[in-house]
This record gives C-alpha cells, sequence and structure tokens, in this order.
C-alpha cells in the first residue's frame, strides 16, 4: 500500500485494482453507466462526473486532507468529504471495501485511526443513504465519533489498513448497484442536484425533496399563469 494518502479519485481506482485484480475484468476502472443503489436515487451521473471529482477532491485539498483538526472538527468534515465520494460511486462493485481503505489512509496521515470493525454494513448504508439523499451528516458523524481513535505512538502506518465490519453485517452484494437509465428531465433533476458543485456556484447543497418540491412548485407556478383564453384553447385541441 501507498504510505501516503493522495485523497484523489486515481488513488480509489489504483487501491480497487490492488483489492479486486483477481476478481474483476474491469478492476480500477471507472463506471460506464449510471447507477443507483437498489433503484434508490442516483449517484454522480456520467455526465456530471468530472464535475463531482474536482468538487470532491477541492474540497478535501481544501482541509488540507483532514490534517491538523482536534478529533470533533476531524469527524465533521470526514463526514462531508466521506458523502462527496461515495456520491461519486465510481465503481460498478466493490465501492465500499475500497473507499474504507481510502478514508483509513487519509485518518491514518491525519493522526486518527478507523475501527471499521465497531459498525455494521447495515449501519454503513443508512448513514450513508441519509447523507446522499437527505444532506445530512449527522448519522455519519454518529458513526465516525464511535470509530475515531488516536494512533497509538510508533504504530506502523504501512501496514493494510483491516476494512472489515462488525460480524453480523451483509456483504457489498446484498444491496446491489443497479443500471440506472435517466430520462431528459431526471437528467435535469440531476443537474439542479449537483449545482453546487460547479466552480463559482453559490448554490447551496441541495436534497432530492428539496429538488422534487422545487419542480412541482415550477408545474404548478406554469399552470397558475396560463390565461383563460389558454385554458379554452387546450380544451378545444383536445376535443377535436
Amino acid at each position: 500500500m501507498p504510505l501516503r494518502a493522495e485523497g484523489t479519485v486515481s488513488q480509489l481506482q489504483w487501491i480497487h485494482h490492488y483489492l479486486f485484480q483477481d476478481v474483476y475484468e474491469w478492476t480500477g476502472r471507472i463506471r460506464t453507466i449510471d447507477m443507483s443503489k437498489g433503484g434508490g436515487s442516483v449517484f454522480q451521473p456520467l455526465q456530471l462526473f468530472s464535475t463531482g471529482v474536482q468538487y470532491a477532491e477541492t474540497t478535501l485539498r481544501n482541509d488540507h486532507m483532514l490534517q491538523g483538526l482536534d478529533r470533533g472538527r476531524f469527524i465533521e468534515r470526514l463526514a462531508v468529504s466521506f458523502d462527496n465520494f461515495n456520491t461519486l460511486h465510481p465503481f460498478r462493485e466493490g465501492n465500499g471495501r475500497t473507499q474504507r481503505v481510502f478514508w483509513t489512509l487519509i485518518a491514518r496521515d491525519a493522526g486518527w485511526g478507523l475501527d471499521w470493525s465497531q459498525v455494521s454494513k447495515r449501519e454503513n448504508d443508512m448513514a450513508s443513504f441519509i447523507a446522499h439523499e437527505n444532506v445530512d451528516h449527522s448519522k455519519l458523524e454518529a458513526m465516525f465519533d464511535r470509530i475515531t481513535k488516536p494512533l497509538p505512538p510508533g504504530q506502523d502506518r504501512r501496514l493494510l489498513p483491516s476494512i472489515g465490519f462488525k460480524p453480523g453485517g451483509h456483504d457489498d452484494s446484498a444491496t446491489p448497484n443497479v443500471y440506472q437509465a435517466l430520462s431528459a428531465s431526471e437528467y435535469e433533476q440531476q443537474r439542479q442536484r449537483y449545482s453546487y458543485q460547479t466552480k463559482g456556484s453559490v448554490q447551496a447543497k441541495k436534497s432530492v425533496s428539496d429538488i422534487r418540491q422545487a419542480l412541482r412548485e415550477e408545474t404548478k407556478q406554469l399552470k397558475t399563469e396560463q390565461s383563460p383564453s389558454d385554458v379554452t384553447q387546450q380544451k378545444r385541441k383536445r376535443g377535436r
């Protein structure tokens, strides 16, 4: 394993290849399809993928790779960047295990250890889902608060991190990634959702429910603005 964390998608690709080189033919390669987890909300759409990568990497870099922070601030910023990279979901399978190595390396370089054996796969999935859907990092913060410990002095940081979940949790394949075909309207919804990643954008990160509500309000407003003559003409057309 590399001695220093890089905090890049390129390093995620390296880790993925290291872990799965004997499992998948496409190990280490970025997915070529849009996907969701178990049919839920789609992860970063491919057309917006490069923007998401730049946003995730820049945010982590601006946080100085989480180094020099007290424990509370480390956990807070770790939850944010964990969500950013999880939203990318760069691989067809194996994202969870790859991320656990990735964040363990980053934590180690910042002087912290992450004990993944204290969290179940189900808890990790739920915390990640809530962060992705609702822009709510509280569950991730609670999870990281429980598993973040100071590194013992003199610990060998060259060792491959332990990434196993607590016994009794289900494996990554229990909730499979699925192909998600996006219509034009669905893509526009995703574009609005991820507009906070655009350079120079001052728009706050919005949850899926916020975007859906905004679209409903826009549709309602358009119907309200129609004149009586417009409505009459539409009725006549339907009657032909």
